[in-house]
Protein backbone atom coordinates (compact mmCIF):
# COMPACT_ATOMS: atom_id res chain seq x y z
CA UNK A 1 0.00 0.00 0.00
CA UNK A 2 2.73 2.04 0.81
CA UNK A 3 4.42 1.68 -2.65
CA UNK A 4 0.66 2.65 -4.17
CA UNK A 5 1.06 5.28 -2.34
CA UNK A 6 4.65 6.68 -2.82
CA UNK A 7 3.70 5.82 -7.00
CA UNK A 8 0.45 7.82 -6.92
CA UNK A 9 2.50 10.89 -4.90
CA UNK A 10 5.04 10.53 -7.63
CA UNK A 11 3.17 10.89 -10.24
CA UNK A 12 0.82 13.50 -8.94
CA UNK A 13 4.63 15.67 -8.48
CA UNK A 14 5.27 14.63 -12.32
CA UNK A 15 1.68 15.67 -13.41
CA UNK A 16 1.85 19.32 -11.26
CA UNK A 17 5.50 19.86 -12.73
CA UNK A 18 4.36 19.30 -15.94
CA UNK A 19 0.98 21.36 -15.69
CA UNK A 20 3.16 24.05 -14.45
CA UNK A 21 5.28 24.68 -16.97
CA UNK A 22 2.34 23.52 -20.08
CA UNK A 23 -0.76 25.35 -18.57
CA UNK A 24 -3.98 24.66 -20.54
CA UNK A 25 -5.87 27.52 -21.69
CA UNK A 26 -8.35 25.88 -23.84
CA UNK A 27 -11.63 24.01 -22.70
CA UNK A 28 -9.95 21.11 -24.58
CA UNK A 29 -6.93 20.85 -23.14
CA UNK A 30 -8.58 21.17 -19.80
CA UNK A 31 -11.11 18.34 -20.67
CA UNK A 32 -7.73 16.20 -21.32
CA UNK A 33 -6.10 17.37 -18.32
CA UNK A 34 -9.51 16.19 -15.87
CA UNK A 35 -9.63 13.10 -18.15
CA UNK A 36 -5.96 12.55 -17.67
CA UNK A 37 -6.24 12.86 -13.61
CA UNK A 38 -9.53 10.94 -13.73
CA UNK A 39 -7.49 7.72 -14.96
CA UNK A 40 -4.35 7.84 -12.86
CA UNK A 41 -6.76 7.89 -9.60
CA UNK A 42 -8.93 5.48 -11.42
CA UNK A 43 -5.40 3.30 -11.81
CA UNK A 44 -4.46 3.85 -8.80
CA UNK A 45 -7.77 2.59 -6.92
CA UNK A 46 -7.57 -0.21 -9.39
CA UNK A 47 -4.26 -1.36 -7.80
CA UNK A 48 -5.20 -0.74 -4.39
CA UNK A 49 -8.65 -3.24 -4.66
CA UNK A 50 -6.11 -5.57 -6.52
CA UNK A 51 -3.59 -4.90 -3.06
CA UNK A 52 -6.58 -6.05 -1.17
CA UNK A 53 -7.93 -8.96 -2.56
CA UNK A 54 -4.62 -10.45 -2.34
CA UNK A 55 -4.44 -9.61 1.38
CA UNK A 56 -7.51 -11.52 1.76
CA UNK A 57 -7.02 -14.22 -0.21
CA UNK A 58 -3.76 -14.44 2.27
CA UNK A 59 -5.54 -14.62 5.38
CA UNK A 60 -8.47 -16.63 4.06
CA UNK A 61 -5.95 -19.33 2.84
CA UNK A 62 -3.94 -18.91 6.44
CA UNK A 63 -7.41 -19.38 8.11
CA UNK A 64 -8.26 -22.78 6.43
CA UNK A 65 -5.23 -24.06 7.22
CA UNK A 66 -4.96 -23.28 10.82
CA UNK A 67 -8.66 -24.76 10.70
CA UNK A 68 -7.35 -28.00 9.20
CA UNK A 69 -4.81 -28.08 12.10
CA UNK A 70 -6.98 -27.52 14.64
CA UNK A 71 -9.67 -30.04 13.30
CA UNK A 72 -6.60 -32.78 12.77
CA UNK A 73 -5.16 -32.06 16.05
CA UNK A 74 -9.25 -32.97 17.40
CA UNK A 75 -9.72 -36.10 15.52
CA UNK A 76 -6.29 -37.72 16.30
CA UNK A 77 -7.00 -36.79 20.26
CA UNK A 78 -10.59 -38.59 19.27
CA UNK A 79 -8.91 -41.97 17.82
CA UNK A 80 -6.34 -42.00 20.58
CA UNK A 81 -9.52 -42.06 22.95
CA UNK A 82 -11.47 -44.53 20.91
CA UNK A 83 -8.17 -46.66 20.82
CA UNK A 84 -7.70 -46.20 24.81
CA UNK A 85 -11.30 -46.98 25.24
CA UNK A 86 -11.07 -49.68 22.42
CA UNK A 87 -14.13 -48.29 20.92
CA UNK A 88 -14.92 -49.53 17.06
CA UNK A 89 -18.13 -47.45 17.02
CA UNK A 90 -15.82 -44.23 18.26
CA UNK A 91 -12.79 -45.11 16.40
CA UNK A 92 -14.78 -46.05 12.79
CA UNK A 93 -16.53 -42.95 13.34
CA UNK A 94 -13.48 -40.70 13.63
CA UNK A 95 -11.78 -42.34 10.94
CA UNK A 96 -14.28 -41.69 8.53
CA UNK A 97 -13.61 -38.00 10.05
CA UNK A 98 -9.70 -37.64 9.42
CA UNK A 99 -10.61 -38.57 5.57
CA UNK A 100 -13.04 -35.56 5.56
CA UNK A 101 -10.29 -33.36 7.35
CA UNK A 102 -7.72 -34.84 4.59
CA UNK A 103 -10.11 -33.80 1.83
CA UNK A 104 -10.49 -30.26 3.76
CA UNK A 105 -6.72 -29.87 3.96
CA UNK A 106 -6.33 -30.57 0.19
CA UNK A 107 -8.53 -27.93 -0.23
CA UNK A 108 -5.68 -25.41 0.97
CA UNK A 109 -4.39 -23.36 -1.92
CA UNK A 110 -0.64 -23.49 -1.06
CA UNK A 111 0.62 -21.06 -3.43
CA UNK A 112 -1.58 -18.61 -0.93
CA UNK A 113 0.56 -19.66 2.50
CA UNK A 114 3.53 -18.24 3.83
CA UNK A 115 6.69 -19.89 5.25
CA UNK A 116 5.46 -21.83 8.38
CA UNK A 117 1.66 -22.47 7.28
CA UNK A 118 2.96 -24.02 4.05
CA UNK A 119 4.93 -26.03 6.05
CA UNK A 120 2.14 -26.46 8.41
CA UNK A 121 -0.22 -27.79 5.87
CA UNK A 122 2.15 -30.38 3.97
CA UNK A 123 3.60 -31.57 7.50
CA UNK A 124 -0.05 -32.12 7.94
CA UNK A 125 -1.07 -33.72 5.08
CA UNK A 126 1.71 -36.38 4.78
CA UNK A 127 0.73 -37.18 8.66
CA UNK A 128 -3.09 -37.85 8.02
CA UNK A 129 -2.59 -40.10 4.68
CA UNK A 130 0.38 -41.95 7.28
CA UNK A 131 -2.43 -42.37 9.82
CA UNK A 132 -5.20 -43.41 7.14
CA UNK A 133 -2.80 -46.19 5.94
CA UNK A 134 -1.77 -47.20 9.13
CA UNK A 135 -5.65 -47.35 10.25
CA UNK A 136 -7.17 -49.11 6.59
CA UNK A 137 -6.65 -52.61 7.92
CA UNK A 138 -7.10 -51.87 11.48
CA UNK A 139 -10.23 -54.68 12.98
CA UNK A 140 -12.46 -54.26 16.57
CA UNK A 141 -10.19 -56.89 17.04
CA UNK A 142 -6.68 -55.55 16.44
CA UNK A 143 -3.91 -54.20 18.32
CA UNK A 144 -5.37 -51.21 20.14
CA UNK A 145 -2.27 -50.47 22.41
CA UNK A 146 -0.07 -50.11 18.99
CA UNK A 147 -2.39 -47.70 17.45
CA UNK A 148 -3.02 -45.58 20.62
CA UNK A 149 0.57 -45.13 20.64
CA UNK A 150 1.36 -43.81 17.27
CA UNK A 151 -1.83 -41.10 17.60
CA UNK A 152 -0.24 -40.51 21.02
CA UNK A 153 3.08 -39.86 18.92
CA UNK A 154 2.18 -37.33 16.43
CA UNK A 155 -0.65 -35.43 18.78
CA UNK A 156 2.57 -33.20 19.80
CA UNK A 157 3.91 -32.42 16.47
CA UNK A 158 0.01 -31.15 15.61
CA UNK A 159 0.28 -29.06 18.29
CA UNK A 160 3.66 -27.67 17.79
CA UNK A 161 2.69 -26.97 14.40
CA UNK A 162 -0.20 -25.16 15.88
CA UNK A 163 1.73 -22.97 18.12
CA UNK A 164 4.20 -22.32 15.55
CA UNK A 165 2.04 -20.54 13.78
CA UNK A 166 0.13 -18.70 16.63
CA UNK A 167 -2.39 -21.24 17.46
CA UNK A 168 -1.88 -23.00 19.97
CA UNK A 169 -4.68 -25.86 20.96
CA UNK A 170 -5.53 -24.77 24.15
CA UNK A 171 -6.92 -21.61 23.15
CA UNK A 172 -8.80 -22.87 19.65
CA UNK A 173 -12.38 -22.87 19.76
CA UNK A 174 -13.24 -25.77 17.87
CA UNK A 175 -10.79 -27.80 19.71
CA UNK A 176 -12.13 -27.34 23.29
CA UNK A 177 -11.06 -30.69 24.36
CA UNK A 178 -13.15 -30.84 27.57
CA UNK A 179 -16.44 -29.55 25.50
CA UNK A 180 -16.07 -31.83 23.22
CA UNK A 181 -15.93 -34.64 24.93
CA UNK A 182 -18.91 -33.70 27.51
CA UNK A 183 -21.21 -34.84 24.01
CA UNK A 184 -19.55 -38.48 24.34
CA UNK A 185 -19.75 -38.76 28.21
CA UNK A 186 -17.69 -37.97 31.10
CA UNK A 187 -14.14 -37.52 31.05
CA UNK A 188 -13.34 -39.90 32.95
CA UNK A 189 -15.85 -42.29 32.67
CA UNK A 190 -15.28 -45.46 30.10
Amino acid sequence: MQKIGAVLAAGGAGLAVVAWFYRPSTSAEWAAWVQTVGVLLAIAWAARLQLQGSRQGLRQAAQVAVMFANNMHWVFRELNDACVKRSWADYAVHRRVLEEILAQGREVTLQLLDGRSLAMVSSLRSIAVEALEITEAHTAAGSWPQLQLYFDRRLPSIAAWLSATGHPPESSGPTDYAGLRTSFGPIGGS
